[in-house]
């Protein structure tokens, strides 16, 4: 049986979690949530490396909650070279496909598909209303 992903909701409460990587390496803080611009579904859970190394993007559907702690299946070195941006701001198709490239999520799937036709600098994904 698949495991449903929780609900925007649900994973506000991250915010401030510590999320773990592989070998229980901490990655970062939960700095927000970014959802799609259209129809408000979780798509990036946003997480604070460092007070000096800015803020990324992981999939949402990469994030799992677990003995009240977050994971993600990343080495933490990897997280700490993907791109950086502001947690209160929102992602153009363009960095959106870029993250995507980034954590293998191939064109034609997921939320690379969903952005398939969109204009690169178009806003396609937002910071979740507190």
């Amino acid at each position: 049986m698949a495991e449903t992903l929780p609900s925007l909701e649900e994973a506000s409460r991250w915010v401030g979690y510590r999320l773990d990587g592989l070998e229980n390496q901490t990655i970062g803080r939960v700095a927000g949530l970014l959802v799609d611009a259209k129809e408000g579904e979780p798509r990036w859970v946003i997480v604070r490396l460092g007070p000096l190394a800015g803020s990324t993007g992981i999939p949402f559907e990469h994030v799992a909650e677990g003995a009240g702690r977050l994971w993600a299946a990343y080495e933490r070195d990897p997280v700490k070279e993907a791109p950086r941006f502001n947690p209160d701001e929102a992602l153009s198709a363009g960095q959106e496909r870029e993250l995507c490239a980034l954590w293998g999520i191939r064109e034609g799937q997921g939320r690379a598909a969903e952005l398939a036709d969109r204009d690169d600098h178009e806003v396609t994904a937002v910071p979740a209303a507190d």
